[in-house]
């Protein structure tokens, strides 16, 4: 096969997946909004001195979809969420969990949901003792005299009650809802899934490469994080109308988001869940505005065909990106897979081949950055809700 078939395949196969993408996110984006990845009292979790849970088992495991039998994590396999260590035995269980994290962590911080019931109590737990109750997971201590979890069934519906009682009033955490809506991870990871079941090998392997690239090349590190002051700057908008940051700051607190473009799918899901929490981040006073290296025009195809209400912002040449130290130039062999299925430098308008972390900031009136998402894994964006958190903490 020529390099023009293969060319022609790899365009036919991305344009196959972003119609997909953009199509299928539409109806359920309208129907049910992003949900909270919510927030967890961890100083009040069962984890050790290294903050690792369930003495390393695999969360995901306990689950049908992992099997449903406890099985150790693998130490190469870590994942951290708000805190705490978690393994996973396969790599299929790691990308369930970062898909919808609340739906796995054991209920009552990891403590025995029984002693919690009783007398609301952290009692210790033998992590092959445990139920799978209405989507959640429960653990229990056990020895060769006691048996909480045959306790704890015996009257279940109440003890789940009181367990979860005593629990909120130690730690805060409400139930979690295992009916409630995806995350915007949880949708991210669906057209990941997409993509590893359809890409050719070689593909995948191309662009798992290079975003390992990035990650080690020590970017997300050198970035602005928070705390840092936030670089002035003046962009175009979509319709070519210079925008300050620091003319918005007199009007509130702005968060800033980056975005590889509109040919991405993972960007445009990302889009749309931040404009449906829009009406949630401006009744907080604050101003969103997304950024990409796109020309104005894209940026306005971008803007329109998401429906966006908020400020969209033609960064071309990456200056802001580069200013916030968020700018990398893409690996030649994904600048090669790219070839044939978009127009990079002609999107762009230069040809740099340059492109932006996953970053998301809250900067504060005062110019400081009061939040920082930063991820060398375009797979992976700030959640709405943790923006939200952020922006209510912010002064």
């Amino acid at each position: 096969m020529n390099a023009q078939c293969r060319r022609a395949i790899r365009a036919s196969f991305v344009l196959a997946l972003l119609a997909t993408t953009l199509a299928q996110p539409n109806a359920a984006h309208a129907a049910q909004p992003s949900a909270p990845t919510h927030q967890r009292a961890v100083d009040q979790y069962n984890i050790n001195k290294a903050r690792l849970a369930i003495a390393g088992y695999d969360p995901v495991s306990y689950f049908p979809e992992g099997g449903s039998k406890p099985a150790k994590g693998d130490p190469k396999l870590e994942h951290i969420d708000r805190g705490v260590t978690y393994r996973f035995a396969s790599r299929k269980n790691l990308d369930l969990f970062k898909s919808n994290p609340d739906k796995f962590i054991p209920a009552h911080g990891g403590w025995c949901s029984w002693a919690m019931a009783e007398n609301g109590s952290k009692v210790e737990i033998d992590p092959k003792s445990f139920l799978i109750v209405d989507g959640r997971l429960f653990l229990f201590y056990k020895d060769i005299l006691n048996d909480t979890r045959a306790k704890f069934q015996k009257n279940l519906a109440p003890n789940i009650a009181r367990a979860d009682a005593a629990w909120m009033r130690l730690s805060g955490e409400a139930p979690f809802d295992a009916n409630a809506a995806p995350t915007l991870q949880s949708r991210l990871e669906d057209t990941k899934r997409r993509f590893d079941a359809q890409a050719p090998e070689q593909m995948k392997t191309t662009f798992e490469d290079g975003i390992s690239s990035v990650a080690t090349s020590g970017i997300t590190q050198s970035a602005l994080n928070a705390g840092a002051r936030a670089p002035d700057f003046t962009l175009s908008d979509h319709a070519g109308n210079p925008v300050r940051l620091s003319d918005l700051l007199k009007q509130g607190p702005v968060v800033l988001t980056w975005y590889r473009g509109g040919w991405c799918p993972y960007c445009n899901i990302q889009l749309r869940a931040y404009q449906d929490a829009l009406p949630d981040i401006t009744s907080l006073g604050a101003r969103l505005v997304a950024i990409s290296p796109e020309l104005p025009d894209n940026s306005l195809t971008t803007r329109e065909k998401n429906a966006l209400e908020f400020t969209v912002l033609s960064d071309t040449g990456s200056t802001v990106a580069r200013a916030y130290g968020l700018s990398y130039k893409v690996p030649d062999a994904v600048a090669d897979a790219f070839k044939g299925m978009i127009d990079l430098p002609t999107i762009n308008g230069d040809d740099s081949w340059e492109l932006p972390l996953a970053a998301t900031y809250v900067i504060s009136p005062d110019g400081t950055i009061a939040y920082a998402f930063l991820s060398a894994d375009y797979r992976e964006r700030a959640e709405p809700q943790a923006i939200i958190d952020a922006l209510r903490n912010t002064k």
